[in-house]
């Protein structure tokens, strides 16, 4: 690690996609920590771009604070995007499509990754490793998947379907790629299987099927949804069915539905926390248990916070 400068870096489309944008009031508070203290991590990089700490740079550089620089060392790009999807899965407040896409990408990267070193390792003569075992790349699928899920406690197979995911989505990005983000975020809310069939549209029948489910104005698009306007396209992109007829089933807009919802649910929160202070003694609890709870808390405060200022601002 460097000693803290203003250095300047070079930041990486594909990798800072990758990583989860901070929320309105997180992206704040960091400001407020980092100008009050300072950059206290360091921006991590490999080969002079940033893999970790995007919005530390950002706000060092725009009121000229210092920063240490922590370099790492990779094989190659793919071993690098392994290593950040790894590390993002860490992190919490990440949706569930994300946690699907980073487990499916660090996958596929790492099948790359083993290749590659396979490759070289290679004996031309013998035909085996530098392990003295047989190259055989589903014997290294296999493994790279076992560790996946145990990291991530989920299956095998379940780590390869999330890596078809992965593949469905990239598809969909390099045809229309502002959708990426609306299902990563959780607001289209499409089932693997529909992903799958999104992705096998082209390019102008997406963007319109992308279209008339935004003209909803739904704050949430349902997978029943989605799924409908997938299979008209598909039909008429197949030549079934004729025109496309107009979108169904759709609910009428509510504008307060979702604060309605969420009104109605906090006072289920209170009456949580009301309950556990009143029967929890806090000196016999493990710290791990509390720290548990107060970084749940924090986030949820954070949450709450940003909830404020945008109602104040709206």
């Amino acid at each position: 690690m460097e000693s803290k400068h203003c250095y300047t870096l070079q930041i990486d489309r594909e990798f800072r996609n990758l990583i989860r944008p901070l929320h309105r009031a997180e992206y704040l508070q960091l400001e407020a920590n980092i100008m009050s203290d300072g950059c206290r991590d360091p921006i991590i990089t490999w080969q002079g771009v940033i893999i970790d700490g995007h919005n530390r740079y950002e706000i060092c550089h725009r009121h000229d604070i210092p920063f240490a620089v922590e370099e790492m060392e990779f094989s190659c790009r793919e071993e690098a995007i392994a290593w950040i999807c790894a590390n993002q899965l860490g992190r919490r407040n990440i949706t569930e499509e994300t946690r699907k896409f980073l487990i499916g990408m660090q996958y596929e990267s790492e099948k790359i990754v083993n290749k590659l070193k396979n490759a070289r390792g290679l004996n031309q003569y013998s035909g085996f490793g530098k392990d003295g075992l047989p190259f055989d790349e589903k014997r290294n699928k296999h493994r790279t998947a076992e560790r996946i899920a145990q990291d991530n406690h989920i299956s095998q197979g379940t780590v390869q379907k999330y890596a078809e995911y992965t593949r469905s989505l990239e598809e969909v990005g390099r045809k229309v790629p502002e959708l990426v983000p609306k299902i990563l975020s959780g607001r289209y809310k499409i089932s693997h299987s529909n992903l799958v069939e999104l992705a096998k549209l082209d390019e102008e029948n997406l963007k319109k099927m992308a279209r008339r489910i935004e003209h909803t104005q739904q704050p949430y698009i349902q997978y029943k949804q989605t799924r409908q306007e997938i299979q008209r396209q598909v039909d008429r992109t197949n030549g079934e069915g004729g025109p496309i007829p107009s979108v169904k089933d759709m609910p009428e807009f509510d504008p307060d539905a979702e604060i309605t919802g969420l009104t109605l649910t906090i006072p289920s929160w209170s009456s949580s926390i009301d309950r556990m202070r009143t029967r929890t003694d806090l000196g016999s609890v493990s710290c791990a248990a509390k720290d548990k709870l107060a970084a749940a808390l924090s986030d949820l405060q954070a949450r709450i916070d940003e909830m404020l200022l945008a109602i104040k601002e709206d």
